[in-house]
């Protein structure tokens, strides 16, 4: 079985409303997505949505890596090209991640077969900021089913623990919340949260400052009252072995798109584990793509709310047959496999290239 074509694309997804990340506004999803098919007529499909400041990698650097691997793979084995991604996987995450998850559902990896009907919980973001409607919101998250809320911080602090406690109030216990900063604070305005908040409800603190910020994560980590989670700072398992000192830090998350395959996923999360934290999975700015695959990493993984509810701020699912959602929890049926819809994709396509083997 030989690679005779790659179709890359790149995207812009429109999303039912904006959603806000790092302080900015997304309207609407930009990934660059795979699909992979071989000499026997199977294909897979992989994506990652390089997010400008998230990381080192720009979207032209990561398009132009993936039409260099494909070229590269045209006419080898599996075994092979995922060699070739390896080596590049530190240089380029995210591009070589959306090949190698192409790869493995080309082949119908076992971590992505479903032998049983399957639900996961998701979070749910709270978007609101005026009291009365985040109470509205929340009560119907609550209502719908959702038992993990993530609030979106890193602004101005006081106004941040403010609002925290607002939602600590409205909640009254009733659901887990998870504080995002995304990187937004300074060492004193995240040492001002830290050690402020009432840890009631409170499940982690992600990210308070820089991703290389480590001496103020550890800092931070001493004086706050709940766990630190960190996201941004991770995309090796060296990251991961960095966290496993820093007192206060419970949690490290992890997405796909930072580290490589499905199978390469499950293990970093494992090691997380064993460096004592607890693992935490998903991205909230992925479509149904990459959602699926974390999905089907999370039911083996981890043991808290996926994070990889990105599909459902799309304005139009990807796939023939989506994924669903009932009482907050992505429901996945036994023997499940993702039909992409091409009419959905070709609509929101922005740049296409079709490389084939000679």
């Amino acid at each position: 079985m030989t690679i005779q074509e790659v179709v890359l694309r790149r995207l812009n997804a429109p999303l039912k409303q904006p959603y806000v990340v790092s302080t900015r506004a997304i309207h609407a999803f930009d990934p660059i997505v795979v699909c992979i098919r071989n000499d026997d007529g199977g294909h897979g499909w992989g994506e990652a949505l390089i997010a400008p400041g998230y990381t080192a990698e720009t979207v032209e650097d990561s398009w132009q890596f993936c039409r260099g691997a494909a070229m590269a793979m045209l006419g080898e084995r599996p075994a092979a090209a995922k060699d070739m991604l390896l080596d590049a996987a530190s240089r380029h995450p995210g591009g070589a991640s959306a090949m190698l998850s192409a790869l493995d559902m080309m082949e119908e990896a076992p971590i992505l077969r479903i032998d049983e009907n399957l639900r996961i919980p998701l979070l749910a973001p709270v978007n609101a900021h005026e009291p009365a409607a985040m109470r509205q919101e929340i009560e119907q998250l609550l209502a719908a089913g959702y038992r993990t809320l993530k609030i979106k911080i890193g602004f101005d602090w006081q106004q941040d623990l403010a609002r925290i406690e607002k939602i600590q109030q409205i909640v009254r216990g009733r659901a887990m919340l998870r504080l995002d900063a995304n990187r937004g604070y300074d060492l004193g305005a995240g040492k001002a949260v830290a050690s402020r908040l009432h840890p009631e409800g409170i499940e982690l603190f992600e990210q308070p400052c820089g991703s290389d910020e480590w001496a103020a994560h550890a800092e931070i980590g001493m004086c706050s009252t709940v766990p630190l989670m960190l996201d941004e700072s991770i995309y090796s398992i060296e990251d991961i072995a960095r966290c496993g000192p820093l007192e206060g830090v419970g949690f490290v998350k992890l997405k796909l798109k930072k580290v490589g395959s499905p199978g390469m996923l499950v293990n970093a999360l494992q090691y997380i584990r064993d460096q004592g934290m607890e693992p935490v999975l998903g991205d909230g700015v992925a479509t149904d793509i990459a959602c699926w695959a974390e999905a089907c990493v999370a039911t083996r993984c981890i043991r808290n709310a996926g994070e990889m509810n990105g599909y459902l701020k799309l304005g139009r699912s990807l796939f023939k047959n989506p994924l669903c959602v009932e009482e907050g929890e992505m429901v996945i049926p036994k023997g499940y496999w993702p039909q992409v819809d091409d009419a959905a994709l070709d609509a929101v396509t922005v740049i296409r290239d079709v490389l084939t083997a000679q």
